[in-house]
């Protein structure tokens, strides 16, 4: 069981802290039970009110540090990832944000980010759905990436855009 004032990853909710333990006021009598109330750590209005029976099975602990530099550090070895064409890309990458693991998540960031690259080299647009998405893993990425170094999501954003600009975009 969690602890009030702990910070875990709570599917693709992001970084959430665990602000109270409680019986809701919006139960019906008879039927209570405790949830925790978790704060999202970006969003200061985002509450969730999440069941403590069966809670394990959508969150996890935040990647610790060594883990986190250690990913940072090996960017250039992640694979990216196969998308397939088009709108069929869509459902793999709502996976991976869904799923919300640190790893895949980079790997989802570094794939899409290099397909933008090339397509910038080509004189093309890059596709608005692949954007949005991109935005959204980065966000929940860097959010992690920095509670876990203790540092600032810009600031690890520059430093893994840095990082992937010196990697070569020939396909794998």
């Amino acid at each position: 069981m969690l602890n009030k004032g702990d910070c875990v990853v709570y599917g693709s909710h992001g970084l959430c802290k665990v602000h109270d333990i409680l019986v809701p006021p919006f139960l019906e009598r008879g039927k209570e039970k405790l949830y925790y109330l978790m704060v999202s750590v970006t969003d200061i209005n985002g509450t969730l009110y999440v069941p403590v029976e069966g809670a394990e099975d959508k969150m996890r602990e935040v990647i610790g540090a060594d883990d986190a530099q250690g990913l940072i550090d090996e960017l250039d070895e992640l694979e990216i990832v196969n998308l397939p064409a088009g709108k069929k890309a869509e459902a793999v990458i709502l996976e991976f944000i869904k799923n919300n693991v640190t790893s895949e998540m980079l790997r989802l960031v570094k794939t899409l980010r290099r397909i933008k690259a090339i397509r910038e080299m080509e004189g093309k647009k890059f596709a608005s759905m692949d954007e949005k998405y991109l935005g959204m893993a980065e966000k929940l990425l860097y959010n992690e990436l920095a509670y876990s170094l203790d540092a600032e999501p810009s600031a690890i954003k520059d430093r893994i855009i840095d990082e992937l600009d010196q990697l070569p975009l020939e396909t794998a």
